[in-house]
């Protein structure tokens, strides 16, 4: 009987230590996400991932600019985001899923109707750039195709780096310092009002694949490491499958959903 007592006795005081056994990790969202929308995408990501993590760690959120956020991913923090670009930079910073958590209809450029007044559909930034135009972009982004074209004719961009980056492009954009800005349409949208919004044009951009994939990645710790492990092992469930499938057809239209559906399909193996 004293045995026995001592076994629960020594039990009770461990439960203490098991709790405090999970490491902590906090998941970053970009700030302009942050809304009361219950059915919000982003909070959906963020439901996802506390349940595929949420036995493992004590799991938190934040909401950031874009450029802190870049930055937590870079250091010594056990921090994770998602739907974040890769490109080979990040690939030496940062820890990314092997499979991407949603796919985004490519950026346009956007400016004024008569600045692009007689451009095709589909245009050239490289074209655009030899012939003088002005552009503004976010120096804590990726354009991946792009990046090396703004670096040649960097004293033809203006490069912002502030907490209310994307509002400041617009800005910019609005006021007349440049003629085009390289962005995600929701996101003009966000930053800009209906009457400045009405006043653009926009056009796809050539040097650009139809589709960009954006990924889970995480800061390179111990933590990162494992959730990472976690969040791949779950992206090829039937779980995951009907995840990304709401997550885009209510996203995009029923057409453009069904083709990023059949990449996840084809190339990543993800079925019901």
């Amino acid at each position: 009987m004293n045995i026995l007592k001592c076994c629960i006795f020594i039990s009770l005081l461990s439960l203490p230590l098991l709790a405090e056994a999970h490491s902590s990790l906090t998941i970053l969202s970009r700030a302009y996400n942050d809304d009361t929308t219950e059915r919000t995408a982003e909070k959906r990501f963020y439901a996802l991932f506390q349940q595929i993590l949420r036995d493992e760690f004590n799991i938190s959120t934040e909401w950031t600019n874009h450029a802190r956020l870049i930055k937590r991913l870079s250091g010594p923090q056990p921090v994770c985001s998602y739907n974040l670009i890769k490109t080979k930079q990040r690939e030496k910073l940062f820890l990314f899923s092997e499979i991407p958590t949603t796919m985004f209809v490519q950026r346009k450029i956007f400016g004024y109707k008569e600045t692009l007044q007689g451009l095709p559909e589909k245009v050239s930034v490289s074209k655009l750039l030899s012939n003088n135009k002005t552009f503004g972009i976010l120096s804590s982004t990726s354009y991946q195709q792009l990046d090396t074209m703004f670096a040649d004719y960097r004293h033809q961009v203006a490069s912002i780096n502030s907490a209310d980056s994307f509002a400041q492009l617009g800005q910019l954009l609005t006021h007349k310092r440049i003629d085009i800005i390289v962005d995600y349409e929701y996101t003009v949208k966000s930053f800009l009002s209906d009457e400045q919004y009405a006043q653009l044009d926009s056009r796809a951009i050539s040097e650009y694949p139809e589709f960009i994939n954006g990924y889970f990645a995480c800061s390179q710790t111990v933590e990162g490491e494992k959730a990472i492990t976690l969040v791949n092992q779950y992206m090829r469930t039937p779980a995951m499958y009907e995840f990304l499938k709401g997550i885009h057809y209510d996203g995009f239209d029923a057409d453009t959903a069904k083709r990023m559906m059949h990449v996840y399909e084809t190339k990543y193996k993800i079925t019901l």
